[in-house]
């Protein structure tokens, strides 16, 4: 056999300046394959050159072949279509050795050995770690060629030093020395380095992710933790339970690796929910959840947030600064869209104004090399653009390509393109801009409608109706519990309990959002803690005291309790006063006859009560008839309050207007329709338009329930064509002193939906400026919205200049710009099951996020009764003077020792918003005297003293920002 000589292998290329660093997947690997294999020791000692590269296109020889010499060739995959046959031809008749199609770079050094003695020999006596050393010097040389070429066009390395220096660690290597091979590659990547700090003297940083799941927690995650480089697990708190339970002894070898500070654990959240279609208090509540699950389970706490799947808002910065994390991703690494950050380290601002520090580029993924054929340039860009260079990289556990190993070897080498960092060293020394990026709510798109219709997942609509029904009974429990300590003497173990119960509760509700099938027993739970509180209300469970309540109480009346921090109009039914009509009696608004009794509408004062008696008022009212000169509520196809009139198309069954009085504007139209999909040719290229049905009402009836409410129902069949593709019945409810019309649809499917987001039933709004501007919720703050998909699920208010209409989603996410002056509320799509949907309608609301929450938070009633002979009494608990601000949560601060019943109730914590976008200063009226008033951030900690005033000591003022979101304690004096 002829001496081997050469080592080529064939690139489409002219230069490395042109190197292809485009490719993906299988060809990357295959192209880094064929490219690193040559450097195998064996090879090179046989040689006696370092291996070399040669043109595709080229068809002569730019070297010499003696007669008895041969080269060894490989040819990438990527390089077959621009192939030259006759330089393989040439090549051939030199005998030399052609491998072609071959992504295995042993099996190439294979070949080479079978066919030539000397390259066996000496690959016998290489040790195996060496030849992965080499190989990975072959990638070091690549990416440092082509940073340098591609970017500077020019190239400082001593290539004569260099190739000496490696055919001297290549005979050390093949005679058995792997000492002296070690210390003479160290030469050969210092070298390198120095060409590289010719032109970047900058040391990058690299940042290795390991994600976790359910299904990786086993035999591929303990063999990850062998690593002996610096890691980062980004692992949920449900997970750490997982692996504690099921995987015992490698959750005791993570927690040691933990506390060596060899792993750095990064994440936060206990469950991955889509927290951009949540309320800011589940995002609070998964990320300190996950944070003390990990902190119990391996003695440290995750404090750089990270979300594999979709998750981010313009509340969560904010959120994370006031839970002390020292950092964050601005990434995740599932489908949707996220602003693009103004280079690798930004200072992340959120809606609040506060801000941390982030890293905002997406991660490599480290399994595929196509994320490694350009790593040297990308490198060399990130120092050009922001002076640092920072690479982060993410895979499975024991999932990583064959270039991520030989990254690690050359990291172990020296700083050529860096180090491996845990995620907390690396914030607590990187650059900060001192500058912020702030991103809004249109900015970001979520993924979770089209996830949940290609993977099939049931009821991708109501799961967050359902969300937000649980989400506001809890906060209006919690709400109960203070006003109840407020009014009884609770004992401090009474309230806890209270607490906990609470707090397992709404992680459940949180999490059943991810839950294919709804769990009913949550329901079951509130129900039942909510009769319980009702009876703490009432004095506890002692019969005695029940007894005289009762006996006490007025006959037919009623305790109504507001759990919103602002105060509301709610209409109630009751059985008696049929005779009474009354108006404008603080806390009565309207009161009349109807065919069940008497029907009222009452304005409860914030965290207030009311206590009223009907028969009392109908005694104090009779014979009166305040409602002779105002105009019926309902009349043929109208409805009508003193706000606006409401108009039902008679073929339609829809909305046809909803009029403002004075000028008389036309505020909206609605319709239920079936969006169709237009069809699509083989490549996906678009053939027809998609379409509407139309709505065509076959009954139309009129209901008055008094002259305070009315209602129309609609019944019908949406029509494509001559087809029937679903049955409907619509309602529409006005009621006087409401500025919310109610809308309820139930659907009848007569045919199944395709697996596509755009084939659903939608609610379709219609307006005629086209002028008009979109405004809807992110979390609990307001932002203006131009994009196509919208998610609201508490309100989107339709801005007209003089007036606006807003329409009370009601939990209800996803919605659809489809043209200028049209709005689709999606109702059913994919496998949804829910059949039943309500929408408010609101027209001139002032503050929306106050009337959505209104809408979805019902008075508690309370039919043991009033015990005070007035006719009805209003008193409130906590006062707000600002409209724009919300609370949140509220929390009973408990004290005392051994349940002392004198000490249980010592003051009280409450997580505020503000809605609207407007700064201001907050009073805040008590129902106690104040010793001490404090801000304090999300764990708890002192912030900043709170001034409480001798003269007024129930009352606190608190200076707020725009959409902050903050927490108080307040302590009362003893």
């Amino acid at each position: 056999m002829q001496k081997l000589s050469r080592l080529f292998v064939i690139l489409p290329c002219h230069s490395l300046e042109d190197f292809p660093t485009h490719h993906q997947g299988d060809q990357a690997t295959n192209l880094l394959a064929n490219w690193t294999s040559l450097w195998h020791p064996a090879l090179i000692s046989a040689c006696s050159r370092k291996p070399d590269w040669h043109r595709a296109d080229e068809s002569e020889f730019r070297f010499e072949l003696e007669q008895d010499e041969c080269a060894l060739v490989v040819v990438p995959s990527v390089a077959e279509n621009s192939f030259d046959r006759e330089l393989i031809g040439k090549f051939e008749s030199h005998q030399s050795i052609v491998v072609r199609e071959n992504s295995d770079r042993s099996s190439i050094v294979e070949v080479a050995a079978n066919q030539i003695p000397a390259v066996k020999l000496a690959n016998e006596k290489v040790d195996p770690e060496i030849a992965q050393d080499f190989h990975a010097l072959g990638y070091a040389f690549l990416q440092t060629q082509i940073m340098t070429r591609q970017l500077r066009y020019s190239s400082n390395l001593d290539e004569a030093r260099f190739e000496e220096v490696t055919l001297a660690a290549a005979a050390a290597a093949t005679d058995g020395d792997s000492q002296k091979a070690k210390e003479l590659l160290m030469r050969c990547f210092d070298l390198l380095l120095e060409e590289k700090n010719g032109y970047y003297p900058v040391e990058p940083e690299l940042i290795d992710v390991v994600l976790t799941a359910p299904t990786t927690l086993g035999k591929s995650f303990e063999r990850q933790l062998e690593e002996t480089h610096t890691q980062n697990i980004l692992m949920s708190g449900q997970d750490a339970n997982r692996l504690v339970k099921k995987h015992p002894e490698i959750a005791a070898r993570l927690k040691s690796l933990v506390q060596e500070e060899t792993i750095t654990l990064v994440g936060g959240m206990y469950s991955e929910i889509p927290t951009s279609l949540l309320s800011s208090e589940s995002l609070l509540n998964q990320i300190r959840l996950g944070q003390s699950t990990i902190q119990s389970h391996f003695g440290a706490q995750p404090n750089v947030f990270m979300r594999r799947t979709y998750g981010l808002t313009p509340t969560t910065p904010g959120v994370l600064d006031q839970l002390d994390f020292v950092g964050a991703v601005h990434a995740t690494l599932d489908d949707g869209m996220f602003p693009k950050s103004s280079g690798c380290n930004i200072r992340w601002t959120g809606d609040d104004e506060r801000s941390l520090l982030a890293f905002g580029e997406v991660p490599l993924n480290a399994d595929d090399s196509g994320a490694f054929l350009g790593l040297g340039v990308a490198i060399g860009e990130a120092i050009d653009s922001a002076h640092v260079a920072s690479v982060m990289f993410a895979h499975w556990p024991s999932k990583v390509c064959q270039s991520f190993e030989d990254l690690k070897r050359i990291a172990g080498y020296g700083p050529l393109f860096g180090g491996f960092v845990g995620f907390e060293s690396y914030f607590e020394q990187v650059y900060d801009p001192g500058y912020g990026d702030t991103f809004v709510a249109d900015e970001y798109r979520t993924p979770y409608l089209k996830q949940a219709i290609e993977k099939q997942t049931p009821n991708p609509v109501s799961r967050f109706t359902k969300y937000w029904e649980r989400f506001y009974a809890l906060s209006s429990l919690r709400s109960l519990l203070v006003q109840a300590c407020s009014r009884s003497s609770l004992e401090s173990n009474t309230i806890q309990n209270f607490q906990d119960r609470l707090a397992t509760l709404q992680t459940d509700v949180e999490v059943a959002v991810n839950a294919t099938e709804i769990d009913v027993s949550i329901d079951q739970r509130l129900l039942e803690l909510k009769d319980e509180m009702e009876r703490s209300w009432s004095g506890g469970d002692d019969s005695k005291s029940n007894a005289k309540a009762k006996s006490d109480a007025v006959p037919d009346s009623r305790t109504l309790i507001n759990t919103t921090s602002f105060k509301r109009r709610i209409e109630i039914q009751s059985g008696s006063g049929s005779a009474v009509a009354v108006k404008n009696q603080i806390p009565i608004v309207l009161a009349d006859q109807n065919s069940n009794g008497s029907q009222w509408v009452l304005e409860l004062p914030p965290m207030g009560v009311v206590e009223f008696s009907p028969k009392l008022i109908s005694d104090a009212n009779a014979g009166s008839d305040v409602f002779r000169k105002d105009p019926p509520t309902s009349e043929g196809r109208i409805l009508r309050n003193e706000f606006f009139e409401l108009e039902v198309d008679e073929s339609t069954g829809g909305i046809r207007a909803i009029m403002t009085y004075g000028k008389r504007v036309n505020l909206c139209g609605q319709k239920v329709a079936m969006r169709i999909p237009g069809e699509k040719d083989s490549r996906k290229q678009p053939l027809t338009k998609a379409r509407y049905t139309q709505m065509v009402a076959t009954d139309i009836q009129s209901v008055s329930d008094s002259r305070l409410s009315g209602q129309i129902v609609s019944k019908g069949h949406l029509l494509d064509g001559e087809t029937i593709v679903s049955g409907f019945v619509q309602t529409v409810r006005v009621v006087r002193g409401m500025r919310v019309a109610e809308l309820t649809v139930e659907l009848d499917p007569k045919i199944e939906l395709s697996q596509s987001r755009n084939h659903y039933i939608c609610s379709r709004f219609a307006w005629k400026d086209e002028t008009s501007r979109l405004i809807a919720n992110s979390n609990e703050s307001k932002n203006e919205i131009a994009a196509e998909w919208i998610e609201a699920t508490n309100f989107i208010e339709l801005n007209q200049g003089d007036h606006r209409l807003t329409v009370f989603t009601g939990g209800l996410p996803y919605h659809r710009r489809s043209s200028r002056r049209m709005l689709d509320s999606l109702l059913v799509v994919g496998h949804e099951q829910a059949r039943k949907f309500k929408i408010g309608l609101g027209v001139d609301v002032p503050y929306p996020m106050r009337s959505a929450i209104g809408r979805l938070t019902p008075a508690i009633q309370m039919n043991h009764g009033a015990t005070s002979n007035r006719a009805a009494t209003s008193n409130w608990t906590f006062h707000f003077n600002c409209k724009n601000i919300v609370a949140t949560h509220w929390e009973p601060l408990i004290g005392g020792e051994n349940g002392q019943r004198e000490s249980s109730w010592t003051g009280v914590m409450i997580r505020l918003r503000e809605t609207e976008g407007r700064s201001g200063k907050l009073t805040l009226s008590c129902p106690q005297q104040i010793e001490s008033a404090m801000r304090t951030n999300f764990n708890g900690d002192f912030l900043q003293s709170i001034e409480v005033s001798p003269e007024e000591s129930a009352k606190v003022e608190i200076d707020f920002s725009r959409f902050e979101y903050f927490q108080i304690k307040l302590h009362w004096k003893t």
